[in-house]
């Protein structure tokens, strides 16, 4: 098992990848019976999480994890990914877009919900990105939010006015202070 901690260490402090893709590795990794595998023991892995009821996605999420330590261990073996089903999901229509964003609640706890789903509609972003936002990344001025995303990259998205509107509603309310009225503007 030390090749395993030793790939492990090596994506921590080298890679620097954050503590969820390290429980990634380990959940993964945890499917091989050794740290050389076979293909036969590969494919068994495979046949193994399908028999446990994980789906195709599921499996090749494994795959992937299991193939970059067979990279790091110079293996020339590697599974293939699974043939996954191309689900298209099915979006809002107009009058639902509508019905949301004309939704006026009465109470704290629901108007901070029907922000976090006008924000989530407006930018597309994940609903990690959006509960882990700040005050101080949202730039009024110019409709653009600063996310902090997967893998720790940030990105800048812009927003609509409409959400702006919202979102200065909801900060001015809870008593903080807009970045923009800091330095003395008013969104108009």
């Amino acid at each position: 098992m030390q090749g395993f901690q030793q790939f492990i260490r090596e994506r921590q402090y080298l890679h620097n990848v954050t503590p969820a893709t390290l429980e990634w590795y380990k959940n993964s990794l945890r499917w091989l019976p050794c740290e050389m595998p076979t293909q036969d023991q590969l494919n068994d892995a495979v046949m193994r999480m399908r028999e446990k009821g994980c789906k195709a996605t599921g499996c090749n999420s494994a795959i992937r994890a299991i193939n970059a330590y067979l990279r790091w261990s110079s293996s020339p073996l590697k599974i293939r990914p699974l043939k996954e089903p191309q689900i298209i999901l099915p979006t809002f229509t107009d009058a639902q877009v509508k019905r949301l964003v004309a939704y006026r609640s009465k109470r704290r706890c629901q108007r901070r919900l029907h922000l976090l789903t006008l924000f989530l509609l407006d930018t597309g972003c994940r609903i990690s990105e959006a509960l882990g936002l700040r005050v101080r990344e949202i730039d009024f001025d110019n409709l653009l939010v600063t996310l902090d995303g997967k893998g720790r990259k940030q990105r800048v998205v812009p927003f609509s006015f409409e959400l702006r509107k919202a979102l200065f509603r909801y900060i001015t309310e809870s008593g903080r202070t807009p970045c923009c009225l800091q330095t003395g503007r008013r969104p108009s």
